[in-house]
């Protein structure tokens, strides 16, 4: 019990990063089984949810009615996050419910959720991807059946780069070729040098060479820093807490991690090239001619910036020799209430998220909602040869990544807590301050190593 009020107080202290979702909620628990997302009703993503479940009731006549009830966020997503703290009070949770992925282990540790390979199908999670299936794996139990994946991308401007000199031109990665972290700040740093004095019209509404959305952090989402720049740690042999979920000293603030983020640093170098307080959608209005672009990017782009000529690129890697993965991926998951002990009902459950995330409901919601897909087969689904050049370029980076390079991000019982310091008292320092010096971001890593290692205390077994 004590785990579980942890958990609370946890995520009402990390609402920003809180995913959502025993017995009571269901209210006939044999005829009926719900599901808790944190999706609206109008949008895509609920809607999608909406078809699929209705489709389930009229294939599955004879089987228990699956109701989904829509627990829309509000802000930081409060609204889902209090009314399943509520639930989990009141053991009245829902069957089924939706989380984050890094969130997972946190639920997992506190028995809130329920492990599922006992119940699955044979071979149904062999057909998730690797990334998602380490996403929702705590101590070696299979907890979440992710629904999406998601990726993150490097995009440029094509006007702008159309616009220098040949020589610089020419060091402009094709998309389907790798680059390093170097070979990103060397372009950065020439764009910049050119654009202060160019006169084309393309640089008309520039301000600065690269867009790294480092607003989000001191708005309240932290995870936005995390996500996209723990790869830079990833590919240099580093990571922000060891394969236990607990242990931060010595890994977070290792050598490796302090020289890939020495190399991230650059960005902020004077003349700086990247800013924590950047134009709001600075790269969709011309603003900066580079980008660290999630995949959300495309279809924004695509829909309602038709005039924007973007190019995408992988992210780049920290060493040119790096072979492992290291391009940040994963995204919401379907769970089980943990607390619900009838084997043959919690079967029922599993069949029914077997349903939610099979190959055709990947496939369904690529097509709806633009969600990378997380199962192996419907990866194909993702369309490369359309009228768009752009669009076409861009999926044929990120589904490149989905296969090859996706990594999921770290399984922690303390997550929130791992990101939200790791993004506030590292990376935006390092931005807001211009650090560029190894010697104070050492100092950075120790201070934040030291805080989240206080806070794992609870964690340790």
């Amino acid at each position: 019990m004590k785990k579980l009020f942890l958990l609370i107080a946890a995520l009402m202290l990390a609402l920003p990063l809180a995913a959502c979702g025993s017995k009571g909620a269901n209210g006939d628990a044999n005829n009926k089984i719900v599901i808790w997302t944190q999706a609206s009703a109008d949008h895509p993503e609920g809607k999608m949810f909406a078809d699929r479940v209705k489709t389930y009731n009229e294939k599955h006549p004879d089987g228990p009615k699956v109701e989904i009830q829509n627990i829309t966020r509000a802000g930081a997503g409060s609204g889902y996050i209090d009314k399943l703290n509520a639930a989990i009070t009141a053991n009245n949770m829902p069957d089924i419910f939706t989380l984050d992925g890094p969130d997972i282990a946190a639920y997992a540790d506190s028995g809130v959720i329920g492990e599922l390979d006992p119940y699955l199908s044979k071979g149904f999670k062999k057909g998730f991807t690797k990334a998602i299936i380490d996403q929702g794996t705590v101590d070696g139990k299979f907890y979440g059946m992710g629904y999406s994946d998601s990726g993150v991308a490097i995009m440029y401007n094509e006007d702008m780069i159309n616009a220098l000199p040949n020589d610089i031109k020419a060091s402009v990665p094709g998309p389907d070729k790798d680059w390093t972290w170097d070979d990103f700040v060397t372009l950065a740093r020439k764009i910049d040098t050119f654009a202060k004095t160019s006169k084309d019209p393309a640089f008309k509404n520039y301000e600065i060479a690269v867009s790294t959305l480092l607003t989000d952090i001191p708005a309240g989402a932290y995870e936005t820093g995390t996500y996209y720049f723990t790869p830079l740690l990833w590919g240099n042999g580093a990571n922000i807490v060891d394969k236990d979920g607990v242990t931060v000293d010595g890994v977070l603030n290792s050598n490796k991690s302090v020289e890939a983020l020495t190399k991230f640093a650059e960005l902020f170098k004077e003349p700086a090239l990247a800013s924590a307080t950047e134009s709001e959608k600075a790269f969709y209005s011309g603003k900066t001619a580079l980008s660290v672009s999630g995949f959300w990017y495309v279809n924004e782009l695509t829909n309602n910036y038709p005039g924007l000529k973007f190019r995408t690129l992988r992210y780049p890697k920290m060493s040119k020799d790096f072979n492992g993965l290291y391009t940040p991926s994963g995204s919401w998951a379907f769970v089980r209430n943990g607390s619900e002990k009838d084997e043959k009902r919690i079967k029922k459950i599993v069949d029914v998220m077997e349903w939610l995330t099979n190959d055709e409901a990947a496939k369904e919601y690529y097509q709806k909602n633009g969600s990378i897909p997380t199962r192996i087969n419907s990866i194909p689904e993702i369309k490369t040869n359309t009228n768009n050049p752009y669009h076409n370029e861009a999926w044929k980076v990120l589904k490149y990544q989905v296969e090859n390079t996706n990594k999921a991000r770290p399984v922690s019982p303390g997550y929130p807590y791992l990101s939200e310091t790791f993004a506030k008292d590292v990376i935006l320092k390092i931005a807001q301050n211009k650090t560029t010096d190894s010697a104070t971001i050492k100092k950075y890593l120790d201070d934040a190593a030291k805080k989240i290692d206080q806070e794992f205390e609870k964690y340790r077994k």
